[in-house]
C-alpha cells in the first residue's frame, strides 16, 4: 500500500511538471529578445514539453515529420538545462541551430526548420485567420520602423542615381527594381527623405519603409484566407508599419504601374527568421501626398513560405508585366 502511494505521488509530481511546461529560457531573456527570437524560444519550450508527454515511437515519428533532431545530446538532456548556461541561437540558411554549452563545450545542439507553421504552432489556415487581430493590436502611433530606419542610415553607403536622387539599397527580390531602397534629397549636409508631388514613386517607397512618420493613411485590406476565401478589414498604415517593425519584417517595394488615378505598387514583407512572406498589391491614390484622408486599397496574400515566393512573384509579373521602375 505504501509503495502504491509513493508511485502515485511520483506520477502526480511528473504530471504536474509536464503541465507547467519545460523552462529552457529565462523570462527576462525572452522578454528582451526580438520578436522572431522570442517565437523560437517559445516554440522550443512548447514543442519539447509536448514531446515529453508522448511515447518513444510517437516522439520519433513526430520529430522526423517535423525535421527536428538533436545533433548533440537528447530530449532527456534538456532537463539539465539551466538559464545560466551559455546559449547560441543561429539561423543557418533555412534552419535553426540552438546550442547550450556546459563547461565551455557544446552540451546540446538541436536543429529545426525556420518554418512559420512549426514555430508558431499553427497551420496556414489558423495563421491567416489570426493575422488581422495581430496587425490591429499594433500601436497606431509613430512608426517604430521609421525610428529603426533613421538609426540604420549609413551615409557612406548612399548612392546617387541619374535623377540626382540619393538612395540606399542593400537587397532586392528577383529584379533589381524590386528592392529595399529609401530615397533622399541632400540639403546642405543633411539627407532628407523624399516626400513630394514631383516624386510620387520615391515618396510611396519611403512611406512603406516607414521614413515619413508624420503621415498616416487608412488601408482597406482584402486578405486571402485558406479555402479560396477572403476577409476584409481596415487598418492604418502606422499599424501595418509597427506590425512589420515588431516582427522584424524586411520590406521590398516596386511600382508596377503609374496610372492617372495613382500608383499600383507591389510590397513584400519578409521574415527569413520565421520563413514567410506577406505579399501586398496596393493601389495608392494620386493625391496621397497632400491628402492624408486618401484610402489605399490592398490585396494581401499572407504567409507565403519563403521557397514559394519566386513562383508567386513570377505570376504577379506575368499578370502585370509592368515592373520597370528603378
Amino acid at each position: 500500500m505504501q509503495r502504491h502511494v509513493c508511485l502515485l505521488i511520483l506520477t502526480v509530481f511528473f504530471a504536474s511538471a509536464y503541465s507547467q511546461g519545460l523552462k529552457l529560457f529565462n523570462c527576462e531573456t525572452k522578454k528582451a529578445a526580438p520578436k522572431p527570437q522570442a517565437v523560437v524560444m517559445d516554440f522550443m519550450e512548447r514543442y519539447f514539453s509536448e514531446l515529453k508527454t508522448k511515447d518513444m515511437k510517437t516522439i520519433q515519428t513526430k520529430m522526423a515529420d517535423d525535421k527536428v533532431f538533436f545533433r548533440k545530446g537528447s530530449l532527456s538532456d534538456l532537463s539539465q538545462v539551466v538559464d545560466t548556461m551559455p546559449l547560441n541561437i543561429s539561423l543557418v540558411d533555412r534552419h535553426y541551430e540552438v546550442t547550450w554549452e556546459k563547461d565551455s563545450i557544446p552540451f546540446i545542439t538541436t536543429v529545426f526548420p525556420a518554418q512559420y507553421d512549426l514555430l508558431l504552432g499553427m497551420d496556414q489556415e489558423k495563421a491567416q485567420q489570426t493575422l488581422k487581430d495581430t496587425i490591429i493590436s499594433s500601436p497606431n502611433n509613430q512608426s517604430a520602423m521609421a525610428i529603426q530606419a533613421e538609426n540604420n542610415i549609413k551615409y557612406d553607403s548612399i548612392n546617387v542615381n541619374k535623377d540626382s536622387i540619393y538612395y540606399t539599397k542593400t537587397a532586392y527580390l528577383e529584379l533589381e527594381s524590386f528592392n529595399d531602397a529609401e530615397y533622399y534629397i541632400k540639403v546642405r549636409d543633411d539627407f532628407l527623405p523624399i516626400f513630394d508631388a514631383n516624386h510620387p514613386d520615391y515618396s510611396a517607397a519611403n512611406l512603406f519603409h516607414g521614413m515619413i512618420p508624420n503621415k498616416d493613411y487608412r488601408m482597406y485590406v482584402e486578405q486571402s484566407v485558406y479555402g479560396m476565401k477572403a476577409i476584409n478589414y481596415t487598418i492604418s498604415l502606422k499599424q501595418w508599419l509597427n506590425y512589420c517593425a515588431e516582427w522584424g519584417l524586411k520590406v521590398f517595394f516596386a511600382v508596377e504601374e503609374q496610372r492617372e488615378d495613382g500608383l499600383l505598387v507591389l510590397v513584400i514583407a519578409q521574415s527569413k527568421e520565421l520563413g514567410f512572406n506577406h505579399m501586398l498589391s496596393v493601389v495608392i491614390p494620386d493625391k496621397f501626398i497632400k491628402d492624408t484622408n486618401a484610402v489605399m486599397k490592398v490585396r494581401m496574400t499572407p504567409y507565403i513560405p519563403i521557397h514559394n515566393i519566386k513562383n508567386l512573384f513570377q505570376e504577379e509579373i506575368i499578370k502585370h508585366r509592368r515592373i520597370k521602375w528603378q
